[in-house]
């Protein structure tokens, strides 16, 4: 895990897809969908340190085997157990970012969310390497979980942060590329929704709930907008999550006019970019 310090920019790319059928057309296809993908950017300071930190399943709970046989017990071998845990401090990291899947949907149409399980087959999945050329992301869950880890509850008051997203075009498969189909322009819509701690508590502690901002990106204008962002003193340190996996979460615009002159239905992906800003820690002497 790479720890970096004050105000520091993370990046999670996700990759949004969709079956794409014109409007003349009313043959059913396989809907497809988004996901995402992972690279940091970074500067450093001397207050704060800021992380992007994928989950580590090798951090779990562990049982010891005790022994199971029907002999007298011996008072001098107890069973045990392992109680593992990472503890974090002074730490902001970027835990979870969703996949969206938008179904079937024709150019110049509003669709609603379906599902976060996408399919990336036929597309180039971001390696760490490619970036640049990737259409498809690799670090998006299929439970539409945002989530951030803020633990600089050291200070007196949590310092705050701002998570944005921006987004690519539509892409369509590598084939379909290949034989000369062309991207498209896409919205994402991102309703506001509650930002809850780990037992769905708001974290709020001014008396007033709080939730994501209401954002729209752009793959045309490519626009960052922010999702979360949290001012000084305004909410608990710890787990922060948002959940987008309802219809009424999340939607996708396509704008335009469709080619009502052909018959086709191609799956195309776009690429979500996830920005982590913290903002700088305030502390007295």
């Amino acid at each position: 895990m790479k720890i970096f310090k004050n105000i520091v920019r993370l990046l999670v790319l996700t990759s949004l897809s969709l079956s794409f059928t014109p409007l003349t057309t009313a043959k059913a296809v396989t809907s497809s969908p988004i996901q995402v993908k992972n690279s940091t950017t970074a500067t450093a300071s001397k207050s704060l340190a800021v992380t992007y930190s994928a989950l580590d399943t090798s951090n779990t709970l562990t049982d010891v085997a005790s022994d199971t046989t029907t002999t007298a017990a011996d008072s001098t071998t107890n069973p045990t157990s392992t109680v593992s845990v990472t503890v974090l401090s002074g730490i902001l990291t970027l835990e979870a970012v969703p996949d969206f899947n938008f179904g079937t949907m024709t150019v110049g149409s509003i669709g609603k969310l379906k599902s976060n399980t996408v399919d990336t087959t036929g597309f180039t999945v971001d390696d760490g390497t490619n970036t640049a050329s990737a259409t498809a992301g690799r670090d998006g869950n299929t439970t539409g979980l945002l989530s951030v880890i803020d633990s600089r509850n050291s200070l007196k008051d949590m310092p705050g942060f701002t998570l944005s997203a921006e987004m690519g075009r539509l892409k369509p498969t590598n084939t379909n590329a290949a034989n000369g189909d062309a991207s498209l322009n896409a919205i994402l819509h991102l309703n506001p929704m509650p930002l809850l701690d780990e037992n769905n508590n708001n974290v709020s502690v001014t008396g007033t709930d709080l939730k994501t901002d209401k954002a729209s990106v752009n793959s045309e204008t490519g626009n960052s907008a922010a999702v979360m962002n949290l001012t000084a003193g305004s909410y608990k340190g710890g787990l922060i999550k948002a959940n987008f996996n309802t219809a009424d979460s999340a939607s996708l615009e396509i704008p335009g006019n469709g080619d009502n002159t052909k018959t086709s239905a191609k799956n195309m992906n776009a690429v979500v970019t996830w920005t982590l800003n913290a903002a700088p820690a305030v502390t007295t002497n």
